[in-house]
């Protein structure tokens, strides 16, 4: 699962990962992955939703 974020919000919540000790890897500075507690994979992207690194996707 992919979620869209600012900005802003994409560094507050890679600094809240950080702080809670969450497994995470970050890739090419806008996205971040970590596992949810089920174990499903979760990626936040600091891209505006239809975009991915700059690219109009949709």
């Amino acid at each position: 699962m992919a979620i869209s974020v600012g900005p802003e919000r994409w560094r507050a919540l890679v600094a809240r990962l950080e702080q809670a000790g969450v497994e995470h890897a970050v890739h090419s500075g806008v996205s971040v992955y970590f596992r949810a507690p089920d174990g499903a994979r979760i990626e936040l992207i600091a891209d505006p939703l239809g975009e991915m690194y700059g690219k109009q996707v949709l």
